[in-house]
């Protein structure tokens, strides 16, 4: 992988705050990234799939944070770990938004903390900037939706539309740069910062790149973990 404007290191924001209350039982005494698949937490796979490129990790961290930090520690994998504490739940973008003092290139990796993705599709989206990974998904309504244009411009962005004008959901992996922190903030209905809508919001004025990721297994309801389970032993068959 050849990092942007020749870079050879680069941080990346994992958002780690999540309850998974829909996940209940399994998040009664762990937070959402940290339950455990074929016995590692979902974050574990999240952070193996970095690029070798990706030399420190910004967790951030709320709901039970205290398990992260003990499992994780401040060095894991050869990994510098650096933890940002969200005391409430305001949102991705807000989560985002409490690292950004703690980047110290303009270009860095954000991705959510609860979902499996493959290394080479997060090492696909090095190439230019900004990035977002998207999949083709049969419940489109679950999720943020986007629009694509010529040269895979994205256009716009629908979020849990009941009649989703696409199927090309967002996957939670960005290649993103300072400025996204410049745009205004449009809170939710329930006072949340979306961080799919700022993206959207960003698209109007700056070129984003849509790129087509081959796997993603997003993970919000107790049958998606079983899934999961199933997907992790499967890889490790053929490794």
């Amino acid at each position: 992988m050849n990092l942007i404007n020749g870079l050879d290191s680069m941080q990346a924001v994992i958002l780690a705050a999540g309850e998974g209350r829909r996940l209940r039982p399994l998040t009664e005494h762990v937070p959402k990234p940290m339950v455990r698949i074929a016995g590692k937490p979902i974050l574990e796979y999240t952070i193996r799939a970095l690029p070798q490129e990706i030399d420190e990790v910004i967790l951030v961290v709320g709901y039970k944070g205290e398990v992260v930090k003990e499992y994780f520690g401040d060095l894991f994998k050869g990994r510098t770990i650096r933890y940002v504490w969200q005391d409430a739940p305001k949102g991705p973008m807000h989560a985002l938004a409490l690292a950004k003092d703690f980047l110290y290139d303009d270009l860095f990796l954000a991705l959510y903390a609860d979902d499996l993705y493959d290394p080479s599709d997060i090492a696909n989206c090095m190439q230019t900037v900004p990035v977002i990974l998207v999949k083709e998904t049969a419940h489109p309504e679950r999720f943020g939706v986007c629009l694509v244009g010529e040269k895979g411009r994205l256009i716009s962005i629908f979020e849990k539309h009941e009649n989703p004008p696409s199927n090309l959901a967002l996957i939670g992996v960005h290649l993103l740069d300072k400025s996204i922190f410049d745009l205004p903030h449009s809170p939710m209905p329930n006072g949340e910062l979306n961080l799919t809508k700022q993206i959207g919001v960003w698209a109007v004025e700056r070129h984003i790149q849509v790129v087509r990721a081959h796997f993603w297994h997003p993970i919000g309801y107790p049958e998606d973990v079983e899934m999961a389970e199933k997907i992790v032993a499967r890889f490790n068959k053929t490794t």
